[in-house]
């Protein structure tokens, strides 16, 4: 089944009740204590309320209406009707502020957790599909918001019902108690057999779901790519069988809610069947008043209406310990390290010292990179595809560490310094420009680094002010990933946001490979501006574009085999004078060098 090996990744496994995570979601409820203890404090006066009805109802049978004294009934009616209305009044005030505290708990993990993510290593985003990762804020979440309202709460508040219940039974007749409670082991031995199929259930529904999700955000974001191979069809059949699957799933949960909660019911009528024989003997030989057999049937409907709910509270509480894992496994990935220096200065000395990476143990990508790249140099990479020229610009913007050797940022390794400090050193432009639905401003200076005269002289320098006066300036709208824009006037904003922080080096990874000879020559003249002052890290497959680089460094399979100017590497008839002759013939060009 397409897909289908995702699901088992993200079910991720544990206690049936995991104490540890419940703690832990209990610490998140500290800055909202007031509204919790509240929710908690009426939990009494509900259960209270609640109890005061079949004892109202015993003492109007026995002490009024069998005796005939109709005098005194009003009173027991109207007490009957106070107590009716104190559990409606008291129940709305227990769930308003329940709800009120769940609905603050899911935006403090909605907030943690999206903060989490910028701080998680690249690496991170490379094993996890991205509409996984919403599922984890969104459906996940909400569904941890139930825990407090719905399940702990709610589940105190049954567990305080039935002891109560308990205790009053058993104090108005002890005997009529044993025979309804006679059917608790049933009820035990009936929860532990359920459990471990719920908790399996809800499981598999976490994991579809996610798999569904992250199918669909996957789909929409190459939905040209799915009409342009005509790719609807087998869409929709891998769309369908993820549906299925997740319909399935649910329909498990469904199935063992449903069963648990028939045979909850089924020993309820049971216990009810038991007083009615137990009690009617007892009231035909007067050992009992008609009134306490009906004050425990009533009891016993209030003793199972709790069971029954607790039933379906095990069932959201399990649901919500299945979310509390991942949400919490999300929390509690590494965060990217930040290094021991969160300052540094000095010229832009970069070296590579025998920095050797694998993105994972059996596919090694750079072997013994030996590097140096003095400051304000332009320095171009060139390679056929994969030998690892995209991986050496990010390795040095700390996307990933080295699995060997180190980075040295003028003199200090890259690992001891924080990411932020390295990224505002290095700017990057990458061969697939990103912007952001938002204004051109929040676009190229999010945190107003520079003020409006130095990002319009930036916006000229890089000839990006012509995209901007066409839009609109810089506070005009610019679309979902740019879409306003073309790939040409996409590259000239990210060149300029790059520029924004002033970086003392410039990594320009493929940044006109995709456009027409026309557009790439107005994007280069930008580029060529935004070079003046600093160094430059050109990594190109257009052997053409870097010609006049003041040192070309030539890659393959990750290691450095040649090294030089353009025309002394043309001289070695080696790698690069070959690549060279070959691109030249595929443009209909001489292949003598310029």
């Amino acid at each position: 089944m397409p897909h289908g090996h995702h699901h088992d990744s993200d079910e991720i496994s544990g206690r049936h009740l995991d104490w540890a995570l419940l703690r832990r979601f209990v610490g998140y409820l500290g800055a909202y204590r007031g509204a919790a203890l509240a929710a908690l404090l009426l939990l009494p006066g509900v259960a209270a309320a609640k109890l005061a009805q079949p004892y109202l109802l015993m003492l109007a049978i026995d002490d009024y209406i069998i005796p005939g004294e109709i005098a005194g009934l009003w009173l027991i009616a109207l007490l009957f009707l106070l107590a009716l209305a104190a559990e409606s009044l008291l129940s709305y005030f227990q769930v308003y502020a329940v709800q009120w505290v769940g609905q603050h708990i899911m935006a403090d993990l909605r907030r943690e957790g999206f903060a989490r993510l910028p701080r998680l290593p690249v690496a991170f985003f490379d094993r996890q599909p991205s509409g996984r990762l919403v599922t984890r804020l969104t459906s996940d979440v909400e569904n941890v918001g139930e825990l407090f309202g719905a399940g702990v709460v709610s589940a105190l508040g049954d567990l305080l019902t039935l002891a109560a219940i308990v205790a009053v039974m058993l104090w108005i007749n002890p005997r009529l108690s044993l025979v309804a409670f006679a059917v608790m082991p049933l009820l035990l031995l009936l929860g532990l057999l359920f459990r471990h199929h719920i908790r399996r259930a809800n499981r598999q529904v976490r994991a579809r779901i996610a798999g569904l999700n992250a199918f669909v955000a996957e789909r929409i974001a190459g939905a040209d790519e799915v009409r342009l191979f005509a790719q609807e069809e087998r869409t929709l059949k891998e769309f369908d069988q993820l549906q299925d699957d997740y319909q399935s799933a649910s329909l498990r949960v469904i199935n063992w809610d449903a069963c648990l909660y028939a045979g909850v019911e089924a020993l309820g009528a049971v216990a009810i069947a038991a007083i009615l024989w137990k009690g009617g003997g007892e009231v035909l030989a007067g050992v009992t008043s008609f009134g306490v057999l009906v004050a425990f049937i009533e009891y016993v409907q209030k003793f199972f209406a709790p069971l029954r709910d607790l039933s379906a509270k095990y069932s959201v509480i399990q649901a919500s310990n299945a979310s509390l894992e991942r949400i919490f496994n999300l929390l509690d990935h590494p965060a990217e390290p930040l290094g021991k220096h969160t300052a540094a200065s000095g010229p832009g000395t970069i070296r590579f010292d025998r920095v050797s990476f694998a993105y994972d143990a059996e596919a090694p990508v750079l072997h013994d990179i030996e590097l140096d790249l003095p400051p304000g140099a332009t320095v171009a990479l060139v390679g056929d595809t994969g030998s690892g020229k995209t991986t050496l610009g990010r390795l040095l913007l700390r996307f990933y560490e080295p699995t060997a050797g180190r980075i040295l940022l003028d003199g200090v390794a890259l690992s001891d310094l924080d990411p932020a400090l390295v990224r505002r050193r290095i700017g990057w432009v990458s061969q697939e420009p990103f912007l952001f639905d938002g204004s051109v401003h929040d676009n190229l200076d999010a945190e107003r680094l520079r003020d409006g005269a130095e990002l319009e002289e930036i916006l000229r320098r890089t000839g990006a002010d012509r995209v901007v006066a066409r839009l609109g300036g810089l506070e005009a709208h610019i679309s979902e990933r740019g879409r306003n824009l073309s790939a040409g006037e996409r590259q000239l904003l990210c060149l300029a946001r790059a520029l924004v922080p002033d970086p003392q080096w410039l990594i320009l990874d493929e940044a006109t490979s995709r456009l027409d000879a026309e557009t790439e020559e107005l994007v280069r003249a930008g580029m060529e501006a935004a070079r003046r002052g600093r160094g430059a890290l050109l990594i190109a497959h257009r052997l053409r574009s870097i010609v006049h680089a003041e040192r070309i460094v030539v890659l393959r399979r990750g290691r450095i085999v040649e090294e030089g100017k353009h025309r002394e590497l043309l001289a070695k008839e080696g790698l690069y004078a070959r690549l060279w002759r070959l691109q030249a013939l595929e443009n209909g060009q001489s292949s003598e060098g310029t």
